[in-house]
């Protein structure tokens, strides 16, 4: 399917996402306890919001999205995991994720953290096969170097852990910008370069991308904690304040919320600007960048 709307074709690939990982858990293979309790957490919802940035940016550079769908679901198991370990008791200890009881309140803890190594081994089985399967096997080799990196220790969990550091001290403006550029830019900005990395993208190219996807991660990040304070629960699919019971490091509690929205603003448009770097349309980018910093839930 092509077509001129960039929200159509938006749609279009996250129903292909969807379809793509419902596909994963079709059959068997794996213990039934734990097949379940991975579908349980994958296909429990989501805006699927880096798979289509990985895709958008493959198809702005010339490369069809559709092509990208291994790798697009292996970003988005990637993502699930850590929502399934950020759940967990002995980390946010939440109850519900995207309007439903979490992994670990359905299944148990051991299950859910089995759960989640699971779909992150599944993850870079999904770029293996994908390497073999489009026969480029030094690109795929590639994208599974970004997305371990952007998930391991000098991205996402390490993160995570200096954001657990963080808890009830005060957090100077640079410290939390780098905890939020690890925890949850490092995943948004691998999206990016890997739909760059699978389209052959030039290192300018490349360097334009890099700009726009790590702008836009702070952004999502500002976003994500106003809606902590701001949002409504129901919309949102999980408990909302959670941040500030917590005493964790937010922008809206270090710049206010006046302030921290206008930042969000700000990094919105210098996102847009980096796109222009690029010489040629990108209407893809455009939407999910409106999409991930003006939403409600």
């Amino acid at each position: 399917m092509k077509s001129s709307d960039p929200g159509a074709r938006l749609e279009h690939w996250r129903q292909a996402v969807d379809n793509y990982l419902a596909g994963l858990f079709a059959s068997g293979g794996t213990p039934p306890t734990l097949q379940e309790a991975m579908r349980y957490s994958v296909q429990a919802g989501g805006k699927r919001l880096r798979p289509l940035l990985a895709m958008a940016t493959a198809e702005t550079l010339g490369h069809p999205g559709e092509k990208l769908l291994p790798v697009a679901a292996a970003l988005e198991l990637v993502h699930t995991y850590s929502l399934i370990h950020d759940d967990l008791p002995a980390m946010d200890d939440s109850d519900l994720r995207r309007g439903k009881p979490t992994c670990h309140r359905v299944y148990g803890e051991a299950l859910a953290i089995l759960a989640g190594d699971a779909l992150l081994t599944l993850a870079f089985e999904l770029l293996a096969g994908y390497g073999l399967q489009e026969n480029c096997p030094e690109r795929a080799l590639q994208i599974a170097l970004e997305l371990a990196r952007a998930a391991g220790r000098d991205g996402m969990v390490g993160g995570q852990v200096l954001d657990l550091e963080a808890e009830g001290k005060a957090v100077g403006l640079e410290e939390l910008e780098t905890i939020d550029r690890l925890k949850t830019g490092a995943l948004l900005q691998a999206a990016v370069r890997c739909g760059a990395i699978a389209a052959g993208a030039s290192r300018e190219q490349l360097q334009a991308l890099s700009d726009y996807a790590f702008r836009l991660g702070l952004a999502f990040q500002i976003t994500d904690d106003l809606l902590d304070l701001e949002g409504d629960a129901a919309e949102m699919g999980k408990a909302t304040g959670a941040d500030q019971a917590r005493g964790k490091a937010t922008f809206p509690a270090l710049l206010g919320k006046e302030a921290a929205r206008r930042r969000a603003d700000s990094l919105y448009r210098e996102a847009l600007e980096a796109l222009e770097m690029l010489g040629q349309p990108a209407e893809l980018l455009l939407e999910l960048a409106r999409r991930l910093v003006f939403r409600s839930k």
